[in-house]
């Protein structure tokens, strides 16, 4: 986990000693596709010859697809080239079910309006063994799915690999992967290694990423991006990713479980993060974020740190916010809910600024359980220009002395319509599964009204002109 809190030249030099090693550990032979223009084409390799089928897809009305492509044996090595593959708009590759030593998916950059689709068939995908990998080259316009089969939610399977099981080089562009699962992972599930330098055009920065629907048991970081901002320079900036529906368990050191150095409107939301972090005891954020967006419908229980560690800038002029709310947070070892902060080293004068952060509508309970620390629902720190503002949220059972907001720094929070309690029962909450409020709650429509959500963590409508404090109306 060399992407969190690394001096910047250890980090350099780790993650340079990673990639030669991950490359030695590709050396064998991969399976190299080749594509006629007409409905057949053969993938060859040396000694071995993959046939890969290219038919006309009849089209029922909800088809979307034009041809589709069936590729693989179920077995070796895959290579997936859009280079030599004669792909034509909404396309669907479909790959045969087995297991592989490595699937390498590159040179796929479709034009807007003609998605390039990636789909499991005939049961599970998966990639197994010590070094062996997905590798994901230069991408647009592309979506790898694990809905290829009926009955299977998660048709792509990685486990039991000491290394990471995606890597990600050169650049993504409206990308999506869902429908996959991971175990057993020692390194980075996916690591996106990615440092172009940010000049405002379009083709210096990767945008509209998508990962959905993913489980991830005993495994170390989910996701980690190589942006930052170094040396007067806006380095990897990733616009608009979306991070939903994971499910992620039983990680005894993972640190952070989402590391992303410099990213702009990130959208992450409805994610279960459980049992992690039981082995270390350093700052952590679950979620470790430098950049803006929103961070929402969350629940992230039995853990030690900050559920989100939300480290502020705007790539720009024009200052953007986090906003933090509908978040169920309990059962933290160590640390508050939540931590905003900002540093001098992201503010370059004429290329980023400060942001704001709002913090409403959030439910957290028994914080800093080893009562070595104060517990909060936010730490505030330093905006570096920036405003931050903190109400609707319902609290318990928290060690130390008792504050919604933390104020760490100079920047004072502006707080209202904040509860805190002693105990569960004593915030009405009905248990501590479900987190909804009893009828007699005294959060009950004690909120004030919020500029963004009209649902709360469950989706239910909220009262818009009285909310209810806590995550759930």
């Amino acid at each position: 986990m060399y992407y969190c809190y690394k001096p910047h030249h250890v980090y350099h030099l780790i993650m340079n000693v990673k990639a030669i090693l991950i490359i030695i550990s590709l050396t064998s032979p991969l399976v190299l596709l080749s594509c006629k223009k007409d409905a057949l084409a053969e993938a060859v390799t040396t000694g071995n010859i993959i046939p890969v089928v290219v038919t006309d897809t009849v089209k029922a009305p909800t088809n979307i697809y034009a041809r589709t492509i069936n590729v693989g044996t179920g077995s070796g090595a895959l290579t997936i080239d859009g280079k030599t593959l004669g792909l034509q708009c909404n396309d669907l590759i479909n790959i045969k079910s087995g297991t592989y030593t490595s699937i390498d998916i590159k040179n796929i950059l479709s034009k807007d309006g003609c998605p390039i689709t990636i789909k499991n068939q005939d049961g599970i995908v998966k990639i197994s063994g010590d070094f062996n990998q997905m590798s994901l080259t230069d991408l647009k316009n592309v979506t790898i799915s694990g809905d290829g089969t009926k009955g299977i939610s998660k048709g792509f399977l990685f486990r039991d690999n000491k290394y990471r099981a995606i890597q990600i080089e050169g650049t993504l562009n409206k990308f999506t992967l869902q429908n996959a699962e991971f175990i057993n992972i020692g390194d980075a599930d996916i690591a996106y290694i990615y440092r172009a330098e940010f000049n405002g055009s379009e083709d210096s920065y990767s945008k509209e990423l998508k990962f959905l629907n993913i489980s991830c048991d005993n495994t170390q970081q989910f996701f980690a991006s190589n942006g930052a901002i170094e040396n007067g320079k806006v380095l990897g900036l990733i616009k608009n990713i979306e991070i939903a529906n994971l499910d992620f368990r039983n990680s005894p050191s993972v640190g952070a479980v989402v590391y992303l150095g410099n990213v702009e409107d990130f959208n992450i939301h409805n994610n279960r993060v459980d049992n992690v972090n039981t082995s270390i005891n350093n700052h952590n954020g679950i979620f470790s974020i430098s950049g803006n967006g929103k961070f929402y419908d969350n629940y992230i229980s039995n853990h030690q740190g900050n559920a989100i560690r939300a480290w502020g800038f705007t790539v720009g002029s024009v200052p953007k916010t986090i906003l933090i709310y509908n978040n169920i947070v309990v059962n933290s070892r160590k640390y508050s809910a939540f931590e905003v902060q900002a540093f001098d080293f992201n503010l370059i004068p004429g290329k980023t600024t400060y942001t704001n952060a709002i913090v409403f509508n959030n439910t957290c309970g028994n914080l800093n359980t080893s009562a070595d620390w104060q517990a909060n629902v936010v730490d505030v720190y330093s905006l570096k220009g920036g405003k931050c503002e903190v109400y609707n949220n319902l609290a318990y059972n928290f060690s130390g002395s008792i504050a919604i907001a933390g104020q760490q720094a100079e920047l004072s929070p502006v707080t209202s319509n904040n509860l805190y309690f002693k105990t569960r029962s004593d915030a009405g909450l009905i248990d501590e599964k479900d987190f909804k409020l009893s009828n007699n709650s005294s959060a009950r429509g004690a909120g004030r009204t919020t500029p963004i959500t009209i649902t709360d963590y469950y989706g239910s409508p909220r009262n818009p002109s009285k909310p209810s404090l806590g995550a759930v109306e």
